[in-house]
């Protein structure tokens, strides 16, 4: 057999490989959108996903409505479900068909970057999704007292007009007030505690998007060649214990009796782990550098976005203002006057609509075969997930579904007086952005709090508008990411400067 025999020979066999594992693929049967799902030529469709998640996502949306398509990623399909009643379907599937600790792994790697502690046992989201939760009317005037320290250190407040990278500002206002609820002072203006915090939550996204488009054997190893998620994780809780043991003293001393006991999730952590008894002050150390992960990386993508439309749409500006120091003169910076902000809560959620910071929700594992309620099937192990964009964006849903409009949602909780369904937190089939379900985002109602008391202290106290250039007009647009992220314009600049008329309210 000569050299040129051989060459053809195993170009048969690899087209022949090639075709058979097409052929007898599982979801073969489930339509692919963006390119070919012929092995090798589906590179290309993941290659145009990555470039143009958004027009994938919205044609797969177009076509295949009330059923599922699939897209592909660097390392495997991903089905995605369209359609209110396959939206509601997938909710409604216990975690013994459809694991959100199998798909949130697959999605960030947190078995392998954090270790499987951390991820199997989480007893600490169910603190915030109870108890922390029910305790924001009494733990919220911590964060509202943190808010001068914390725009006020990263938005300058001349009186001249000064340009302002926004999210590099956010960032750092959000690790600030989100500490103050979470641990308190002194912790939430130690600046090298703050800066591991940010650290850390950047680096975990990238380090997870790079680890998992690895093969599964390599996985480990490059996690312990290329990931310090793990070490930044064990620094940060040099800086919690000592304040764990100082409690925990105090604890001990008085009780019931403390009259001075921190209204902030590591008290309400140490009282947990308290009642648990096996459970160590590192354990909850770690546990609560660990919640700055998902407070600081959605919330301050969130914030960037919303200021990135206040200062393409300034004219909005004078009745959020009137809204803030309307209540804010009737109740004071409370909780109380942070639930009545309607339009500030309004805003924020029209921000979300158009610029969701999560490109997928209900992201899941099967883990058995399943028939889902159009007919479609979907094998044990297939990763599926709700893509959010689309139905926001559906004409169907909102009227002129791709205008910024702010205060929709505002208008129409003083037309109907169903406040609940139009609130930021609210959660439906066609409004995702906090997920939607039992598992949907546990720390929301803080987050909405954070994001608008923000939002409020910031436009009492600072003139906006956008960046002078030529298409000043423009907003910054938004940047794909893998992992199914959206990220908002990192580069993104816009002008502020120090409010020209007074305002009680920002005093």
């Amino acid at each position: 057999m000569d050299g040129l025999t051989i060459v053809y020979t195993c170009l048969v066999l690899l087209v022949a490989r090639l075709f058979s594992k097409w052929y007898f693929d599982p979801l073969r049967h489930i339509p692919a959108v963006g390119g070919p799902s012929i092995p090798l030529l589906s590179y290309f469709a993941a290659a145009k996903f990555a470039r143009c998640p958004d027009g994938v996502l919205q044609e797969g949306y177009k076509k295949h409505h009330g059923s599922a398509f699939k897209v592909a990623l660097p390392n495997r399909w991903l089905v995605v479900i369209a359609g209110l009643e396959a939206v509601e379907d997938i909710r409604r599937r216990p975690d013994s068909d459809l694991s959100i600790s199998a798909g949130s792994n697959e999605q960030f790697q947190r078995e392998l970057i954090l270790g499987s502690d951390l991820h199997e046992i989480r007893w600490h989201v169910d603190v915030i999704k109870t108890t922390f939760t029910q305790d924001l009317p009494t733990s919220l005037p911590e964060l509202l007292d943190e808010l001068p320290s914390a725009v006020q250190g990263n938005i300058p407040c001349a009186d001249e007009w000064t340009t302002l990278n926004v999210q590099s500002a956010v960032i750092n206002m959000v690790a600030q007030v989100s500490n103050r609820a979470f641990g308190g002072l002194p912790l939430s203006r130690c600046r090298a505690y703050l800066d591991l915090a940010i650290r850390f939550t950047v680096s975990r996204m990238k380090n997870a998007n790079v680890v998992k488009i690895m093969p599964r054997v390599l996985r480990p190893i490059a996690v312990r060649l290329l990931d310090k998620t793990r070490s930044a994780l064990l620094e940060g809780t040099t800086y919690i214990e000592p304040i764990i043991r100082t409690r925990r003293a105090k604890m001990n001393r008085f009780g019931n009796d403390w009259r001075d006991r921190p209204n902030d999730l590591l008290q309400l952590y140490m009282e947990e782990a308290t009642e648990r008894r096996n459970t160590s002050d590192q354990t909850v150390a770690e546990r609560l550098f660990l919640t700055n992960f998902a407070s600081i990386h959605t919330s301050s993508m969130s914030l960037t976005n919303a200021l990135q439309d206040l200062a393409a749409f300034p004219e909005h500006i004078a009745a959020l203002r009137a809204e803030v120091e309307e209540v804010v003169t009737s109740e004071g910076w409370t909780k109380a006057a942070v639930d009545n902000m309607w339009k500030v809560d309004s805003f924020l959620r029209e921000s979300q609509r158009l610029h969701t910071v999560a490109r997928f929700a209900l992201s899941r594992i099967a883990l058995k075969d399943l028939t889902l309620i159009d007919g479609t099937f979907i094998p044990k192990g297939t990763f599926i997930a709700i893509a959010t964009s689309p139905p926001h964006r559906d004409c169907r849903y909102y009227q002129s579904a791709e205008v910024f409009d702010p205060f929709r949602f505002s208008r129409t909780r003083e037309e109907t007086g169903l406040s609940a369904a139009q609130a930021f937190t609210h959660t439906s089939a066609k409004w995702l952005a906090f997920g939607h379900g039992k598992h949907a985002c546990p720390g929301r109602f803080f987050a909405a709090d954070e994001l608008k008391a923000l939002v409020a202290y910031i436009v009492v106290t600072y003139d906006i508008k956008a960046e002078d250039t030529d298409d000043a007009s423009s907003r910054p647009a938004t940047s794909p990411a893998s992992g199914g992220k959206d990220t908002a314009n990192t580069s993104g600049k816009i002008m502020v400067r120090k409010r020209k008329s007074d305002s009680a309210a920002s005093n």
